[in-house]
């Protein structure tokens, strides 16, 4: 039996400074994301050789957000080389070994191009919903979605909602996480090309984790998932099925609990 665990990467394995929490101490972390000189993320040593003990019993799948680029500045995660599969920029990218599988990306390209959820036709609207002070960057991901880089202190918290259902009926899905607010093609999600790896593999049990509003299509799809208590998810208050089980643990530590219980499922399925 194959065991496949497919896991967002930021605020679920991996975090920065901001995000780890207070209930973590310095000896406890180890380094896995370094920018522009600086370290950027981290884990803790016992979630890194946890994650390291689970390639024995199931099929490690990183699935984020990031572009290629920002995916492969993670390499402190892997003991050795990074996994065979890893699906980048929501979805839209799936890396064979490093490389971009060109028939899936074209496949969603076309969707994208028939639906008209490109960039060329979000970025009008953008610019007419939120020409605001509190917009201070509009970043394109490889031209697949868009983010904005917002300031959170003047950020209309009480029209997220409002904004959220602008965008869907554009075929748009958003997301605010942290300091960035996401648009993203309906076309592109987690959990499609997290079904594409898992007929790859033939596996036969899905395990997954999440923490954002983009990683509930993952979590619904798998078997058994986790949800990370401190993410966006969760104080959405997004209903979710009984298979998706909410972890006790905030911050860094909640990396810990995920991979804890990912190790016992993944071994008593193998």
């Amino acid at each position: 039996m194959t065991v496949l665990f497919a896991s967002d990467l930021d605020q679920t394995l991996i975090y920065s400074r901001n995000s780890m929490g207070m209930d973590v101490l310095e000896d406890e972390l180890v380094e896995v994301e370094r920018y522009e000189g600086k370290p950027l993320s981290y884990m803790t040593k016992k979630s890194q050789s946890e994650l390291w003990k689970i390639n024995d019993s199931a099929f490690f799948l990183p699935v984020t957000t990031r572009t290629q680029a920002q995916y492969e500045r993670v390499t402190g995660i892997f003991e050795g080389r990074a996994p065979r599969f890893a699906v980048i920029s929501n979805g839209a990218v799936i890396l064979e070994n490093g490389q971009p599988i060109k028939e899936w990306s074209d496949g969603i390209r076309q969707q994208c191009v028939s639906r008209k959820t490109i960039i060329t036709e979000l970025l009008p609207e953008i610019e007419r919903h939120f020409s605001e002070d509190w917009v201070l960057k509009v970043r394109e991901a490889d031209d697949w979605f868009v983010y904005l880089i917002v300031d959170r202190a003047r950020f209309p918290e009480d029209k997220l909602d409002f904004y959220t259902e602008t965008f869907k009926k554009l075929g748009w899905g958003m997301s605010l996480q942290g300091r960035k607010l996401y648009f993203m093609p309906e076309s592109i999600t987690k959990a499609g090309a997290m079904e594409y790896i898992k007929k790859r593999l033939e596996a036969s049990y899905v395990i997954a984790a999440g923490d954002s509003l983009l990683d509930l299509d993952l979590l619904e799809s798998a078997d058994y998932s986790m949800l990370a208590s401190h993410g966006e998810a969760v104080r959405s208050a997004v209903p979710v099925s009984g298979h998706v089980h909410k972890t006790e643990k905030h911050g860094i530590k909640a990396g810990e609990e995920i991979l804890a219980r990912v190790a016992e499922i993944s071994l008593q399925r193998k």
